[in-house]
């Protein structure tokens, strides 16, 4: 059974906006039980911008941040290991750039996006063609926290669908996992359980594909 839907548009969308709407990556709780979603818009001039909005009880009300940055759209969020949040994004700057620059724009908030920082892999670590993404946090059984994140690893195209692997809150992304070398877009993760890591996402036959792969798989070493 479902609850009733709930319009929310009017209490979150500031109505001198072109847009308001989820990002489309997951939701996620944080180990504080709050709940945050990432989301974009378009402001009142029609820039785009990407930020996240929050409950703090369970979902009764919710509160919109403050852009974490503009000129970008979809989003992924991950809890990072102090309590942080990051915000993984689609950068609409990579359409152009497609030098050693191009790369996922990536800010951090440890107020619930009333100030954000930029992350140190920002336009660094992560190449993309302007696609979606996903990004997840894993705490394993011995207390480790992994991220997660999958992408057409390729600054011109969409193909080369890749799982890669952080052991540093995303500083660096060492272990990396090619799915698809021709294809792949749109991607979601998810963790089966505690070694097991699905995923769904476009294929290159432009089909929808799952997988479940040992996450010792993915942190065995570089098979690019």
């Amino acid at each position: 059974t479902w609850s009733k839907l709930e319009n929310w548009t009017k209490r979150l969308k500031d109505p001198e906006h072109y847009l308001f709407a989820p990002a489309p990556g997951n939701g996620i709780t944080m180990e504080d039980g709050t709940l945050v979603i990432p989301s974009q818009g378009r402001d009142e001039t029609g820039h785009p911008f990407s930020n996240i909005m929050w409950s703090k009880d369970r979902g009764k009300t919710w509160t919109v941040s403050k852009p974490a940055t503009d000129n970008t759209s979809e989003s992924s969020v991950a809890e990072l290991s102090d309590g942080s949040l990051m915000l993984n994004i689609r950068d609409n700057r990579n359409r152009a750039d497609k030098s050693r620059t191009n790369g996922r724009a990536v800010k951090t908030t440890a107020d619930l996006g009333r100030t954000w920082t930029t992350h140190p892999s920002d336009h660094k670590a992560l190449p993309e063609p302007v696609c979606m993404a996903s990004l997840i946090s894993h705490i394993t059984a011995d207390g480790k926290r992994i991220l997660l994140f999958s992408n057409p690893n390729h600054v011109f195209s969409r193909k080369r669908m890749m799982i890669q692997a952080s052991l540093d809150d995303g500083k660096t992304w060492p272990e990396k996992l090619l799915l698809d070398e021709r294809g792949g877009a749109y991607s979601s993760l998810v963790m089966v359980d505690d070694k097991t890591v699905g995923i769904l996402y476009e294929s290159s036959q432009a089909d929808f594909g799952f997988q479940k792969i040992p996450l010792a798989e993915i942190l065995s070493g570089s098979k690019q």
